[in-house]
């Protein structure tokens, strides 16, 4: 996962304007080696975990503004879906205006994130994670790793459970938002088991999968509703997001209620260290 995402960086860093698809491709692998991370502090003596911790951070942070240009381009997208409407010649006006400030954000956000990849490269973020990966773990952790990774798993779909117990009694945007993100963070543990624990691989139900997809979309018309200018929030373009957006949180709310959690949990192979010394 770290060499994966330090050449997606460099191939940020060297286009001109990084695609969508590289951008889509660096934020799931920093979410995902962050998770690797985290993980891999665990299994270290507790005198090598403050630097782990650190790269963490900083790969965190990387993914945040990842996110914020991703977001951009995903509701730009969404703006140039909408089919061209009747509108008074102002109306239309204050729309492509509005449109070209998008743009522009996105043109900049793109180069200061690049500026920022650099410099996190070259101040040795991944030189820093090779070493970290190269420390070696306690030995009673190194003889139970699945089982580290399995116990992570547990604690994961817990957090889902309360996740969704809370979002189908009150279906608030914080609420589906959490829940959306507790989904993605059980989907990059379960790609985790399944490179620990191959032949026995952990897999996230179908339903769980959808479930977090259509949040992500609903995700998505959150914040192109919310990037709307005042001056259009009673626009075509404004009505017909919000209608999309409408529909889709009322589909949700049905998916919730018909969701069920108890079984779904990852298991890796192998029996469970004994406990005593």
């Amino acid at each position: 996962m770290l060499t994966t995402v330090a050449r997606l960086v460099d191939k940020a860093i060297d286009a001109p304007r990084p695609t969508d698809a590289t951008l889509h491709e660096l934020h799931r692998g920093l979410r995902r080696l962050r998770l690797g991370l985290e993980l891999w502090a665990d299994v270290l003596p507790t005198a090598d975990r403050a630097g782990v911790h650190s790269l963490v951070r900083r790969t965190k942070r990387l993914a945040r503004l990842v996110g914020e240009v991703r977001d951009r381009d995903v509701v730009l997208g969404l703006f140039d879906a909408i089919p061209r409407r009747a509108a008074g010649a102002a109306a239309t006006g204050r729309y492509h205006r509005f449109l070209a400030r998008l743009r522009d954000d996105s043109r900049t956000g793109r180069e200061l994130l690049r500026a920022s990849l650099r410099t996190e490269r070259d101040a040795g973020l991944f030189v820093e994670g090779r070493a970290a990966l190269a420390r070696r773990p306690s030995p009673r952790a190194a003889g139970h790793l699945s089982h580290v990774i399995a116990a992570a798993g547990s604690g994961r779909i817990d957090r889902v459970r309360r996740a969704h117990k809370k979002a189908t009694r009150r279906p608030t945007p914080e609420r589906l938002h959490r829940l959306r993100i507790e989904l993605r963070q059980f989907r990059h543990l379960n790609e985790l088991i399944r490179l620990v624990t191959p032949e026995e691989p952990a897999r996230v139900p179908i339903a769980l999968r959808r479930l977090q997809d259509r949040l992500g979309r609903l995700h998505d018309l959150d914040v192109a509703v919310a990037t709307i200018d005042p001056e259009l929030d009673r626009s075509p373009w404004a009505d017909r997001l919000r209608d999309e957006r409408r529909r889709l949180r009322r589909g949700i709310r049905l998916d919730l209620e018909r969701l069920s959690l108890p079984s779904v949990r990852p298991t890796p192979a192998g029996r469970p260290p004994r406990s005593g010394p």
